[in-house]
């Protein structure tokens, strides 16, 4: 359901609201052209003197409620002869409209110093500043229906009914008031109705992460193109039609039609959607849509939304990988009952909530039901509300096909049956258990474990208590150190658990240096595969306590730490690889002993993305200290710290912008710093080459009692294929790359190096031989996944080409 409920909430656009009293006489009817007996979508139909009215359904059928007879209604098509009827009490409720259509008319060319567009959108954006600024506040109804459907049919239904206010300091709030959905959405508790909608009037429109610049934006005749394309009339007023595109085909914005009042100089038709670079990044493959919009000032000199229609078509995949059925949705919204410039209840501005719930109304659920309060259902809508039930799943409505179709999981219960489409009452067939568990295997190969293979795993009780175990075993050791063990507890505790204690024990075979560009697991990879090893080893048997306190307001963790190890060299025991690769380098030996410690580290940001998938913002410092006063074999201190940062550059209206990384590493040390504790700049790991690596160091990384890096890399997303008119290249989502490394480090050797070396064990440390330079180039988003780098090095021979998990984010 992830990707179902991901794409809906990509749909929430800009909030407007509505709201209003309830009329009391239904009427009801079609409303089609004269001559052909088509239906007319969309039309208006309005109580005349109000704020009341409603639009067709997509078979010209409508249901409105006026307050009393006898009334007026008036219906509008721009094209046709608007129709006015007075009805009284002996009227019939049934009430067809046929109107009369205008004969359209192409623009005379009259021969200025102005383009005609210009003048008519000059006079619109002015006209709508004067009218904006006396609109302080508003209340409307908010009606919104969602239909989605696969390729063969509809697939699910949801719709709301809310009471939305809105004002021009405080922003928007809804009040639902009744919702109704298909079976198979009963998953869907509080859904607001006006946040879904765009006014399309508006400055500044956020449309799936993009901020597009409105039509009738202050500066849109900078950014704009506007061209007159004909002239049709409403009643007896010109409707001048204007197409409009970006005059910039790199910039976001909208394309389509506008269609003008004249004399009054406003927005009363559009049909709009997004311009070329309205791109997605994989996995979503398209992103179709079309945005038409109705306004009206209801006999007054403020423009209102009478509606809101979207169409759109979403695919998601990568390549024959994996691949969705195209999501199709159809969304209708009306707004009616407008007061305007009201007084807006404060007390729904009293908390950061957007959407209240009348419980009263929502617990009677059976206003959508009354006749006039929604626009009608089309026939297949009704047949769909008929005939799917739970059943029907939007896992199993939108299953993937391909290679990777098996790993998309669906939940299960624990008989093995489908939980998404088990009915509520059967959940009490469900296993209910007062923990929760997670099992985690533990699987590698290097040149000292030979292959590891074992199992850790955590249980957690009432989300405040972890317990964890983990135990495996080595092929290639043996004295008791061919098995690793351990166990840990976690309590949380405090106001929204944000203190934690952590203690425990373990014993395994532990790493010299830690890279977090690179596991285990993909280091028995590049073993296997004939790589030298990134990792050098030693036995690790050590207690553990720490202390943790998130301090949520600064995004800030703080953890201190207690750490007693004993240390002691392992032996290499294999140089096994698949390909036949010249034999693995000697494991070094290291300082042994006992090493007690404190430690402190401070994080601030964004959590670590794995394999760099995503950009980051995040700092983070550590510090270590081991000395005789803890009863330590060793004394030192060592200072650590990272910096990830993003910087968005060009195309800052777009989902995702241009942007630059930068990744600062940097440490130092005084005492006499152990081997297993130097610091070190990542190196790739053969043809691996993520990002925050020197991409042509192979093999090994530096170490150092010091140690310093700079990496960066521009992200011009699609941009250069835009540039160059290759289309197909950016609505694949591929992009463009450049990117550096400069880094080294230093290392003054120290007595506790001494007895290690002379073991004769294993080479020195990996120092660098002064500063490090290079840059490179990527082609990012092969199959939707990959990117392919080449690098340079500048201040030695070197040269590389490589692969890295492609930058989404």
């Amino acid at each position: 359901m992830f990707l179902s409920r991901w794409l809906l909430g990509s749909l929430c656009l800009i909030l407007l609201p509505l709201g209003g009293a309830r009329a009391q006489v239904l009427i009801q009817g079609t409303i089609t052209d004269a001559e052909t007996g088509e239906p007319l979508a969309a039309a208006t139909i309005q109580e005349a003197g109000t704020y009341n009215g409603t639009i067709t359904n997509a078979e010209g059928r409508y249901e409105l409620q006026v307050s009393a007879f006898p009334a007026t209604v008036q219906v509008r098509f721009i094209g046709y002869n608007s129709v006015q009827r007075r009805l009284t009490p002996s009227s019939a409720t049934q009430q067809d409209f046929g109107l009369e259509p205008v004969t359209y008319q192409l623009e005379t060319v009259v021969i200025t110093d102005e383009n005609p567009a210009i003048r008519i959108m000059r006079e619109v954006i002015e006209r709508k500043k004067a009218w904006r600024e006396r609109l302080e506040s508003y209340e409307a109804e908010a009606y919104n229906r969602f239909t989605m459907a696969n390729d063969t049919g509809i697939v699910s239904i949801m719709e709301t009914l809310t009471q939305a206010f809105w004002d021009h300091e405080r922003g928007t709030r809804e009040v639902l008031k009744s919702k109704r959905l298909t079976s198979n959405m009963h998953m869907v508790d509080e859904l607001p109705a006006a946040v879904f909608v765009a006014n399309l009037y508006d400055d500044n429109l956020d449309i799936a992460g993009y901020n597009l610049r409105g039509v009738t934006h202050p500066d849109a005749l900078d950014h704009y193109r506007f061209a007159l394309v004909g002239q049709r009339y409403l009643d007896d007023q010109i409707v001048y039609d204007i197409e409009v595109a970006p005059k910039n085909k790199l910039k976001t914005g909208f394309q389509g039609r506008l269609s003008v009042l004249g004399e009054q100089y406003a927005l009363i038709d559009v049909e709009l959607e997004p311009s070329e670079a309205f791109l997605f990044p994989p996995p979503i493959q398209e992103f179709g849509v079309v945005y038409r919009q109705q306004f009206s000032n209801y006999g007054g000199d403020i423009w209102l939304p009478v509606d809101f229609r979207a169409d759109m078509a979403i695919k998601v995949g990568m390549s024959a990988i994996l691949s969705f059925p195209t999501f199709h949705i159809e969304q209708v919204s009306r707004f009616t009952n407008y007061d305007v410039n009201v007084s807006v209840p404060d007390t729904l501005y009293a908390t950061e909530e957007y959407l209240r719930v009348d419980s009263v109304a929502v617990a009677a659920d059976t206003l959508l039901s009354r006749p006039g309060v929604s626009v009608p259902l089309s026939r297949l809508e009704q047949q769909a509300y008929a005939s799917i039930d739970s059943s029907l799943t939007l896992d199993k409505a939108y299953a993937p096909t391909g290679a990777m179709a098996r790993f998309v999981k669906t939940s299960v219960n624990m008989n093995g049956e489908d939980v998404s489409s088990a009915d509520e009452p059967n959940s009490n067939r469900r296993l209910s258990l007062p923990f929760e568990a997670d099992l985690e295997p533990e699987l590698w190969y290097n040149r000292v474990d030979e292959l590891h293979a074992g199992l850790g795993g955590i249980i957690t009780l009432q989300d405040r208590l972890e317990l964890g175990a983990n135990i495996g075993y080595s092929t290639g050791l043996d004295d008791g150190n061919e098995w690793s063990y351990g166990g840990e507890a976690r309590f949380f505790f405090g106001e929204n658990q944000q203190a934690s204690l952590h203690a425990g024990y373990e014993a395994k075979t532990a790493l010299h240096y830690s890279s977090n560009r690179y596991g285990r697991l993909v280091n028995s990879i590049y073993t296997v595969l004939g790589g030298d090893d990134y990792f050098d080893y030693y036995r690790n048997e050590r207690f553990f306590a720490q202390a943790g306190y998130t301090f949520r307001d600064l995004d800030l963790s703080a953890t201190a730490s207690f750490n007693d190890e004993d240390h002691a060299s392992l032996p290499q025991t294999t140089s096994f690889d698949l390909v036949g690769a010249d034999p693995l380098r000697n494991n070094p030996a290291i300082p042994e002993g006992n090493l007690r410690s404190v430690g402190l580290r401070l994080t601030h940001g964004d959590g670590f993305s794995p394999f760099q998938l995503f950009g980051q913002n995040r700092i983070e410092v550590a510090v270590e200290h081991s000395s005789d006063a803890l009863g330590s074999d060793f004394d030192f201190t060592t200072f650590r710290g990272s910096i990830d940062w993003r910087f968005p550059t060009l195309g800052q209206r777009r989902l995702i912008p241009n942007t630059l990384e930068l990744r600062l590493v940097a440490g130092g040390s005084s005492g006499d710093v152990p081997r297993q504790r130097l610091g070190m700049v990542d190196g790739s790991m053969g043809a691996y080459q993520p990002f925050g690596v020197l991409h042509t160091r192979t093999g090994t990384p530096y170490q150092g009692d010091r140690h310093a890096g700079v990496f960066w890399e521009h992200n011009f997303r699609t941009l250069p294929f835009e540039l160059l008119e290759l289309r197909g290249l950016a609505r694949r989502g591929y992009s463009v790359i450049v990117f550096g490394g400069h880094a080294r480090t230093w290392l003054d050797l120290q007595p506790s190096f001494d007895d290690a070396l002379d073991l004769d064990a294993g080479p020195a440390p990996y120092i660098s031989d002064g500063w490090h330079h290079e840059v490179g180039v990527s082609l990012s988003g092969l199959f939707g996944i990959f990117r392919v780098d080449v690098a340079k090095r500048l201040d030695a021979d070197g040269f590389t080409v490589g692969i890295g998990a492609a930058r989404l984010f």
